[in-house]
């Protein structure tokens, strides 16, 4: 049975998701009816233990223009007493009559509005302004030039490396390939961020320059010399390559779900259309994902 989604209800299960914690949390999660056995779905249902028993928190969404009645809530509960459901929340993106609140509140079940509200009513969660932006960079190397110190025989000297050499400890042992240690080098915190700062759509190559080369105890690593065999510290690694950006703006619309803010917008990500979820709670924690939708591609 394929699984059916809309975009209120994978907004509302961003949001979920970012709150969850250590829960197990699904989107359009089927449950078997006790009475018929059959599958019935869920919108959003997020499983924990507590006390070393199961508990079923079950989520439906209803994305309206007219406020949810009563006539919902009691759909909602007939269906969820026949499944596994511990709690039953239900989300309304335009709020509840007062009737719906009132027997919702009877029967235990916990009702949240979610209100969408203009961005100069709404502290931003990213300032003042109305976007986001992603960037994904994809590096390539082409050349790779190892500086390593002088021995007793050898002068210091640059060495061109191939992707398969094999990269030393200081005591002689084998840590690894050439390739993993430019991996590192690229995926490294402040390449990362050099990257992401200065790069744009218009640069199409890259250098970079690792020095003081060493493990993650400080230990110096080594190439190894066959002829004559000995072991040269590695003392500097210079990548250089070719270099693609995607860049991607997210136009963003503002809302609380409860006491959550949240900003959302959709754009594309690596040629798929995504959603972006920003959330922060009341204890100002914050959260941001981008949620690809599998299958789609940019126009």
């Amino acid at each position: 049975m394929p699984k059916r989604s809309n975009e209120f209800q994978k907004l509302v299960y961003v949001v979920k998701e970012h709150n969850a914690s250590d829960a197990t949390i699904t989107e359009s999660k089927f449950l078997t009816d006790s009475v018929t056995s059959s599958q019935r779905e869920v919108d959003i249902c997020i499983e924990t233990v507590v006390a070393g028993h199961q508990v079923v928190v079950s989520i439906e969404c209803r994305d309206r223009k007219r406020r949810a009645d009563v006539s919902w809530v009691e759909e909602m509960k007939a269906k969820h007493e026949r499944l596994s459901t511990n709690a039953l929340v239900l989300v309304s993106r335009s709020g509840f009559t007062k009737e719906a609140e009132r027997v919702a509140i009877a029967y235990g079940i916990e009702t949240m509005a979610f209100s969408e509200v203009d961005e100069s009513k709404v502290k931003s969660l990213f300032g003042e302004t109305g976007s986001l932006w992603s960037k994904v960079l994809f590096l390539t190397p082409t050349k790779v030039v190892m500086g390593v110190g002088a021995t007793k025989n050898l002068p210091a000297e640059k060495v061109t490396i191939l992707p398969d050499n094999e990269i030393y400890d200081f005591e002689g042992k084998p840590i690894g390939s050439a390739k993993g240690i430019v991996e590192l080098l690229l995926n490294s915190e402040h390449a990362v961020k050099e990257f992401g700062k200065e790069g744009d759509e218009s640069h199409k190559s890259f250098e970079i320059l690792w020095e003081s080369v060493s493990d993650k105890d400080g230990h110096p690593i080594c190439l190894q010399k066959l002829d004559p065999f000995v072991l040269q510290t590695i003392e500097y690694v210079h990548v250089t390559g070719t270099c693609n950006f995607d860049v991607s703006e997210f136009k963003l619309q503002h809302g609380m779900l409860g006491n959550v803010r949240v900003a959302w917008g959709e754009g594309s990500f690596l040629d798929d259309k995504a959603l972006l979820v920003a959330s922060e709670d009341d204890a100002g924690i914050n959260k941001i994902s981008i949620n690809i939708k599998k299958g789609t591609t940019k126009a």
